[in-house]
């Protein structure tokens, strides 16, 4: 035997998937540095979920009780480091447990470039207020090497006692330092990272809708990875999760074009452009709920002149149900002004297609759609400006439905399609609106109507602009989301560009918990992305102090929400 020839020895599909996540995670990939984060720390009970904004990355870490935050902040820390992020100067580990306006703790640790970066780096522990988040849950990882884990579990045993001496420091100190340390952040903004977007290409090889799948949509799930502490270990540092209070997620968007075939062809060439870089923000709800203004038919012929100014008709292949289905949603409202864009057949071809991907479609004329969600069953009505639908025209039918509806569900979200369209429409008033002198509504009007009378959840779109949002009587108005996602269909100049995923948390008796504005720009396609400036934040947070300077409300700079008076 040739003992000359020694067989290679391929590293293991774990190990091979860690080092993609690896690369991913160093090009920015914020769910897969989250991933790695989560298969370091090994924490069954402990969710974490990372964001950035401008050169700093948050990672919120959440619990039901969390008595060692410092010793995950320095793992973290370790981690973060070694991936050596570009653009990153400043980690923040904060706390991010679901309960309404407690003190939270946060640390702040400085990154300096490259080699230059301190083993014992500089951290600051305040107290501050943050809201709270709603992240994914922790994904398995792969086997750590053994000296990796051995020098891991000596942090754990050494930490402690190190990280308790700086304790000496007094409060007013540190929240001094992470003052100054927070302001001169802000003062430094960077510039935003360069767009990679699809460009124009001819019809290309898009998959049969019998191969849409979870698994082709997604980058790979990292796979099982050892734990670093043994369950008993674990459980001896951190104390076990508390059973959360009973609540119902709900994640909603606006208006939602995946591109059309008619008149023009104008639709991408990979269907995972679409939802890609947001998809990781859909998921983690009970209820993924967005506008399709659009139609999934092969009618040939439109109901519209479309030779006219101003007048515009959607038609989008029906297997692109299944890409919505794959992106996360599960109630899809089709009462909008394009829902009979090629008359009745296509309308019902619509919901029929819809329907046969396993989520709802709400907005047919008198329908109350019901649905079942951690026991608690949902109702979920569609209204626009058209007789074609349930209409925010007709009040007395709006009531009689609301109140219908809270007869057969223990919880009422109610979506309209309705005020003025474009860049100027960014003010919410109690008053009719008008568009190219069409009437569409008072929403506020009609939003506090329907929560007079039953509505527990209210969700708006059609101005194609991000509106303010209201708390009335405990209950959440949000008067319009804008745009989500107009694949070469919908303008992205100004406002029209900005949008964001509202995630609305409700108790069993429907009441608003609290709730997260997750920031989304749209590329020059008109495509979804994380939005690193926040700007869906900082002008939803505007226009709500603007247009209802009274509402009892609060959103921080990072986009959380709760009721201003629970629990100050």
């Amino acid at each position: 035997m040739d003992r000359s020839f020694q067989p290679q020895v391929n590293p293991s599909e774990a190990f091979r998937q860690r080092a993609d996540l690896q690369r991913q995670a160093k090009a920015g990939d914020v769910r897969a540095i989250a991933q790695l984060l989560s298969a370091t720390l090994g924490d069954s009970s402990l969710d974490l979920e990372v964001s950035r904004r401008h050169h700093i990355l948050y990672v919120f870490l959440t619990t039901a009780d969390l008595d060692a935050p410092e010793i995950y902040g320095r793992i973290i820390y370790g981690e973060i480091v070694a991936l050596n992020l570009a653009g990153i100067r400043q980690l923040q580990v904060v706390d991010g447990r679901n309960q309404p306006f407690p003190q939270r703790w946060q640390q702040v640790f400085a990154l300096t470039p490259g080699a230059d970066r301190p083993l014992n780096p500089p951290v600051d522990t305040a107290v501050i207020d943050v809201a709270a988040p709603s992240p994914p849950p922790p994904p398995a990882s792969v086997p750590v090497a053994p000296s990796t884990a051995r020098r891991r579990w000596r942090r754990w045993i050494i930490l402690p006692a190190t990280i308790a001496l700086g304790f000496g420091l007094g409060a007013g100190v540190t929240q001094w330092r992470y003052a100054q340390q927070s302001a001169q952040v802000e003062t430094s903004v960077d510039a935003p990272e360069a767009i990679v977007a699809d460009t124009d290409r001819p019809l290309g090889d898009d998959l049969p809708p019998e191969q849409l799948t979870q698994e082709n949509a997604s980058p790979p799930d990292t796979p099982p990875f050892m734990p670093m502490l043994s369950t008993d270990q674990a459980a001896a540092l951190i104390p076990s999760s508390l059973e959360a209070p009973p609540r119902i997620t709900v994640k909603a968007v606006g208006d939602i074009i995946p591109g059309t075939d008619y008149q023009t062809y104008r639709l991408p060439q990979d269907w995972r452009y679409l939802f890609r870089s947001i998809q990781y923000h859909l998921g983690d709800a009970d209820i993924v709920f967005g506008n399709f203004e659009s139609t999934l038919t092969d009618v040939p012929r439109s109901a519209k002149d479309t030779s006219r100014p101003m007048t515009f008709a959607f038609r989008t292949p029906p297997w692109y149900a299944s890409v919505l289905k794959v992106a996360g949603f599960n109630v899809l409202s089709v009462a909008n002004n394009h829902s009979f864009d090629f008359f009745e057949q296509g309308f019902e071809d619509t919901v029929a297609h819809i329907e046969a991907e396993g989520m709802k479609a709400v907005g047919r004329k008198g329908d109350i759609t019901l649905m079942q969600v951690q026991g608690i069953t949902v109702a979920v009505i569609g209204f626009s400006t058209l007789s074609h639908h349930n209409t925010v025209h007709d009040l007395d039918t709006a009531i009689h439905l609301v109140q219908t509806a809270q007869q057969q569900a223990d919880l009422v979200i109610v979506s309209f399609h309705a005020g003025k369209e474009g860049t100027d429409a960014i003010y919410t008033r109690n008053e009719t609106e008008f568009f190219h002198g069409e009437n569409r509504g008072n929403v506020v009007q009609f939003s506090r109507t329907v929560v007079d009378h039953g509505a527990d959840l209210v969700l708006g779109h059609g101005p194609h602009v991000p509106r303010a949002i209201e708390l009335y009587n405990d209950k959440l108005i949000a008067y319009s989301l804008g745009n989500f996602l107009g694949y070469r269909t919908l303008s992205t100049q100004g406002p029209l560009g900005v949008s964001l995923i509202l995630e609305v948390h409700l108790n069993a008796q429907g009441d608003f918990v609290n709730g997260r504005i997750i920031p989304v720009a749209l590329d020059r396609n008109g495509v979804p992305y994380l939005d690193d400036h926040f700007q869906g934040v900082v002008l939803v947070r505007h226009f709500t102090q603007r247009d209802f300077p009274d509402t009892p409300l609060r959103i921080d700079d990072l986009g959380y929400i709760w009721p201003s008076d629970s629990g100050e």
